[in-house]
């Protein structure tokens, strides 16, 4: 995608409201993030960086996103129930957020244009698909990596689109027939079990 494309997409899918409120009140857990944090102690004057939300639903989108590199201090980006915020101005370091009901867990801090450059694609996706299949509980204990979560989640996935690209009269259909046989296996002819004694 070309860079204005990608900037053009960043920018329709904004996060505001309610859920931008959230991952700011967030961020104020963060030194690195948080107004009047460890990098504008010294100077408030400074703190000019406002805090810049967009969603990406896309993994390969989201793969691209870290790819580009060079984003601001408090950039970041929610994919499903997973939020990434920029701790480190220009750098590589996200603050790494799990959903948790209505707020946000923070869990671990990612180098993610690392991890591609260094492991490749492929890395990327196991410890992304990872952080998505995991519990709140799992991100908590730091126990979420999955080596076989891509997998997971791609079969997961085939299921749930497979059944969503059936249309709604297919489906309808489908429950129709399953209906239909409970009821004529209910209407059928009863026997009385035989007692034990």
């Amino acid at each position: 995608m070309e860079r204005h494309e990608f900037h053009d997409m960043l920018q329709q899918n904004r996060i505001c409201g309610n859920e931008r409120s959230r991952l700011i009140e967030k961020c104020q857990e963060n030194g690195w993030l948080k107004v009047g944090g460890y990098d504008w102690q010294d100077d408030p004057f400074l703190e000019e960086y406002p805090y810049e939300f967009s969603r990406i639903d896309d993994i390969d989108a989201l793969r691209e996103y870290f790819e580009r590199g060079n984003w601001t201090i408090r950039q970041g980006v929610v994919f499903d129930d997973l939020a990434f915020v920029n701790q480190v101005n220009g750098g590589d370091e996200w603050w790494t957020l799990k959903r948790d009901g209505e707020g946000w867990l923070a869990f671990e801090s990612t180098s993610f244009a690392f991890v591609i450059e260094a492991k490749g694609r492929d890395a990327f996706d196991t410890l992304v698909r990872s952080m998505q299949l995991a519990t709140p509980a799992q991100c908590r204990s730091l126990d979420y990596y999955d080596a076989e979560a891509t997998v997971k989640w791609d079969i997961a996935h085939k299921a749930l689109a497979a059944e969503h690209g059936r249309t709604l009269a297919q489906r309808a259909a489908d429950a129709r027939d399953a209906a239909s046989a409970l009821s004529s296996r209910s209407a059928g002819p009863h026997r009385e079990s035989p007692s034990i004694d």
